[in-house]
Formats: structure tokens, sequence, C-alpha cells
């Protein structure tokens, strides 16, 4: 984390009004000490909020990242509070995101700030139209919602293979020619990437939480 960013304001977490918490089985537990294995002090956490959703790989490819393993941060000294769910895009896992949405806004997530949401490619092709209309209603709890497309090439290799994304890289190009994937950030991550940095400096900036357009 820079040294401008070492202290930001957390305002409390209050429990949204109308919002259900869900039941205690179904969240995501808080850390009660550092979240281990970071190796450094990430400018957000990804939280997985499923096996399989790809959050180790998002973890090792975006440099200001790291893997908050299924659990809420818990604020410890030096800690972000800002976090990224992550889920594929399959109704189970879209309802787990939900459940832990629920949680947040519920003020069960301690000191955490959700800045929104990564939805990852379950399979090549068209996102079923069932998947597409229910990431928009779990979308407008999460406020804000980054989809990444399906990377084969990313599904043939360990994540410490793929390239890494840092905020000062030049820009990918954008179909002006053909990236290889293990050895260029496509485009969509290097967007995800500089969109997620750019909400946490204008969330610490304006010194209050992201906040979703609605409740479903």
């Amino acid at each position: 984390m820079t040294a401008a960013m070492k202290e930001p304001r957390v305002p409390e977490n209050l429990p949204a009004a109308g919002v259900v918490a869900p039941p205690e089985s179904r969240r995501a537990p808080l850390w009660d000490r550092p979240v281990p294995g970071a190796g450094r002090a990430p400018l957000v956490w990804l939280l997985g909020v499923h096996g399989g959703a790809g959050t180790s790989t998002l973890a090792h490819v975006l440099a200001p990242a790291a893997d908050s393993h299924r659990r809420w941060p818990g604020g410890f000294e030096r800690e972000s509070p800002f976090v990224v769910l992550v889920a594929r895009e399959t109704i189970a896992g879209l309802t787990r995101a939900h459940d832990l949405l629920r949680q947040h806004r519920a003020g069960l997530a301690g000191s955490s700030q959700v800045l929104g949401m990564i939805t990852v490619a379950a399979r090549p092709g068209r996102i079923p139209a069932e998947i597409r209309r229910y990431r928009d209603v779990v979308g407008a709890l999460a406020g804000q919602v980054w989809q990444l497309p399906w990377i084969e090439e990313w599904t043939l290799v360990e994540a410490d293979q793929l390239p890494v994304w840092s905020p000062g890289d030049p820009p990918s190009p954008q179909r002006k020619r053909k990236l290889d994937p293990l050895q260029e950030v496509p485009h969509e991550v290097d967007a995800l990437g500089m969109s997620i940095v750019d909400l946490v400096r204008e969330t610490v900036a304006s010194g209050s939480p992201p906040e979703g357009q609605g409740l479903p």
C-alpha cells in the first residue's frame, strides 16, 4: 500500500436498512489475525466467494491485489479495508456472492469496504440469459461489477506462469493485434486493474465507501 494510503478513514460499517443477513452457515468468516500468506500489504483484497472462482489466479495477475483466502480481512494494522468479491458466472457462484454482499450490507463483515464484484466466465462463448439477468440483480448490491471473459490459455498453466499487471505498466492494446495471454496481460485485465486502482483512490480521497445502486 502506498504511503498516502496507510491510514484511510474507514467509516463504521453500519447495517443497511432492510437488509436481511444470510444465515451464519452462508457467511464468510473474519480473520482473527492478519491475512496469512500475502507477503506484502496489498491495495485491495480479493475474496473468492467459493472454491474455483479464479481468485488465486487474479491475485497473481494483479500486482496490487492479494487473496484473502475466502475470509473477510480483520482490519489489522496496515491491512487494507478494501475488498472485491470474485465469483464464477454460475447460478451457484452468484448466489454465494449475493450471500456475502448481504452479510456485508448487514454490518457483519468487520470494517471491510466492498468496492465491487468480479465475475469470471465459467465457459467460452456467450453468457446464458439467466446468468446475465441474475448477475445484474446481484451486481445492483455490489455497486461496481467487472466481467472477465474466458481466457483459454490461462487454464493450461499454473498461475505463477502468467504475466503480472502493475499500475505503472503501459496500456495493453485493444484489438489492434493478437496478444499472447501467457506473455502479455489482456486488455480486459489491464482495464480491470486500472478501474480497481482508480476506485480505491477515489474512495480514499472522498473518505466514504462505495454504495450499491439498490437492494435486491
